[in-house]
C-alpha cells in the first residue's frame, strides 16, 4: 500500500462520513456494483487496492470492498481459531419479516427485501436471530462463509474484555487509567478514570468531529496514521505515545465525545491487567467459549497492538453468535455464560442522560441515522441504548450489531457503503413488529 503523506484529513472525514451517514464524499465516483465480486475480486483490483491510499479504502469504493474482505492482506493480522466444535444455529425462517418497511434516506419507503435487493444498497449481508433461531438471512453480496471487517462493531470486544475484568474484581471503574498502566502516569490521559474511557466521555481532545477530521495534527487522525504506520511530521508514531498526547478540552463526563482513541485505551488498560496481548486475553476468555464457525481474526498496529476498535473480521453468523452472548440464548452457541446479566444491567443502568448524549457532535448525529429522538444515551462503548433496553454498535461503511436481551433478539449485518446507512432505519422495525414479540 503507498504512503501518502497527506492522507490524514482525508480518511477523518471518510471516518465520520461513513459513521454517521453524511452525504457520500464519493457520490459522485463511478463504482462497481457489488454483486459482481461475490465469487471473488479480479486480479486488476487486487493490485489497484494494495497501491490505494488509506482514504480510497474506506471511502466505499471498489478497493474498499476488497479491504473489507481481505484485510488480512495489509495488517498484521492475530488468528483465534476455532476451539469448539461448531454450534449450528437453528432456522425457523419468517419470510413476513422481509416486508417490513422504512424510510429510507435516498429512495423514499421500502421494505426490507427491496432495499436488500437494490444495488445501490451496497449491503452485502443480513441476519436476524430470535430464541435462539435464525428467523430472517440472505447474503446479496457476499458469500456466507466470507470474512468481513466488522468496523466499529468491534468496540465492543473491547468493553466486554473490560467489564469481565470488572466482574472478577481486578479493575475498579472509578480508578484512573494510570492506576493501572505506568506509561499514562503523569499525563492527562492516565487521569481519565475507567468509567468516562468505557462511555467515551473522556474530556480529552481525541474525540471525532469536523473539526478534528480536518486537522491532520489532531489525535483522532494521528491515531489512525499510527495503526496504519503512516507518517506523520514525518515519520510513524508508536500508537500509546499519541494517546499520551491528548490533552483535556471539557470537563470529563460531561459530554459524548465518539473517540476510537478512546476504545484503544480499553485495550492497553486490558493488556496491562493481564499482563497477555489483547487478542490472547480476548480468545481465552470470549472467543474460544463460542463454537463458532470459523477463526476471528484480530488486525494489529505496526508495533502489534490489537486495533480493537474497528478492525477485527469473521463472517456474519458468527458476528451474530457475539451478539447472542448478551441475550438468553448464549446456551445455542457457547460452552459458558461470558455476558453476565449483571453486565448488561451496568450497560443499561449506566447510562448517562440524554442531554449528556447530544452534548457532543455524535449523539444528534446518530439521531439523524435512525430519523429517532426516543433512544436515551450511549454505554460501555454501544452507541445507542433505547428506553426498552435494546442495544445498538455501528461500524463505518454500515455494518451493525443490534442486541435486545429481553426479546432474546440479534440483528447483525454487513455493507460497504458510505453515504447511505438506511439499514439501520429497519432495526427498530423489527424490533418492535408483531412478528417476533406474540402477534400475527
Amino acid at each position: 500500500m503507498t504512503t501518502r503523506r497527506s492522507w490524514g484529513a482525508s480518511v477523518g472525514l471518510m471516518l465520520g462520513l461513513g459513521l454517521l451517514g453524511a452525504a457520500s464524499a464519493t457520490a459522485a465516483q463511478e463504482r462497481t456494483q457489488l454483486e459482481a465480486f461475490v465469487t471473488g475480486f479480479p486480479a486488476e483490483l487486487a493490485s489497484r487496492t494494495r497501491d490505494a491510499s488509506l482514504p480510497r479504502l474506506l471511502s466505499g469504493g471498489d478497493e474498499a470492498a476488497y479491504f473489507n474482505m481481505r484485510a488480512s492482506e495489509f495488517l498484521p493480522t492475530a488468528i483465534l481459531p476455532v476451539r469448539q466444535p461448531v454450534m449450528p444455529l437453528a432456522t425457523a425462517i419468517e419470510p413476513r419479516i422481509g416486508e417490513i418497511s422504512a424510510e429510507t434516506m435516498n429512495f423514499g419507503e421500502m421494505t426490507l427485501d427491496e432495499y436488500l435487493a437494490l444495488p445501490e444498497s451496497y449491503v452485502q449481508s443480513f441476519i436476524v436471530i430470535h430464541d435462539g433461531r435464525i428467523v430472517f438471512e440472505a447474503y446479496p453480496r457476499m458469500r456466507p462463509e466470507d470474512h468481513h471487517l466488522w468496523m466499529s462493531n468491534a468496540k465492543v470486544t473491547a468493553s466486554l474484555v473490560i467489564d469481565l475484568l470488572i466482574e472478577e474484581g481486578r479493575i475498579d471503574e472509578n480508578e484512573t487509567l494510570g492506576t493501572y498502566i505506568p506509561e499514562f502516569v503523569g499525563t492527562p490521559t492516565g487521569d481519565v478514570t475507567v468509567r468516562d474511557a468505557l462511555d467515551m466521555t473522556t474530556g480529552l481532545n481525541s474525540d471525532e468531529n469536523p473539526e478534528t477530521r480536518a486537522d491532520p495534527n489532531s489525535i483522532a487522525i494521528r491515531t489512525f496514521n499510527a495503526e496504519f504506520g503512516m507518517p506523520h511530521d514525518g515519520a510513524p508514531e508508536r500508537l500509546i505515545d499519541v494517546l499520551k498526547d491528548a490533552e483535556p478540552v471539557r470537563e470529563a463526563g460531561e459530554a459524548f465525545q465518539y473517540a476510537s482513541a478512546t476504545t484503544q485505551l480499553l485495550v492497553y488498560l486490558a493488556e496491562a491487567v493481564e499482563g497477555k496481548r489483547w487478542p490472547d486475553t480476548f480468545d481465552e476468555r470470549v472467543w474460544s467459549k463460542i463454537g463458532a464457525e470459523a477463526p476471528f481474526q484480530v488486525h494489529l498496529t505496526p508495533d502489534g497492538v490489537a486495533i480493537a476498535h474497528g478492525l477485527v473480521s469473521s463472517n456474519l453468523r458468527d458476528l451474530a453468535r457475539f451478539g447472542m452472548l448478551y441475550t438468553p440464548s448464549w446456551t445455542e452457541i457457547a460452552t459458558e455464560q461470558v455476558v453476565s446479566d449483571a453486565m448488561i444491567r451496568r450497560i443499561r443502568e449506566s447510562v448517562r442522560s440524554t442531554d449528556f448524549f447530544l452534548g457532543g457532535y455524535n449523539g444528534p448525529a446518530f439521531q439523524a441515522i435512525f430519523d429517532d429522538d426516543t433512544m436515551l444515551s450511549n454505554s460501555r462503548q454501544w452507541d445507542i441504548v433505547w428506553p426498552d433496553g435494546d442495544m445498538w454498535k455501528g461500524g463505518l461503511m454500515t455494518q451493525g450489531l443490534y442486541v435486545s436481551p429481553d426479546r432474546d433478539l440479534v440483528i447483525a449485518y454487513f455493507s460497504v457503503n458510505v453515504g447511505d446507512r438506511s439499514i439501520d432505519r429497519f432495526l427498530r422495525p423489527i424490533a418492535t413488529s408483531d412478528l417476533l414479540n406474540g402477534g400475527d
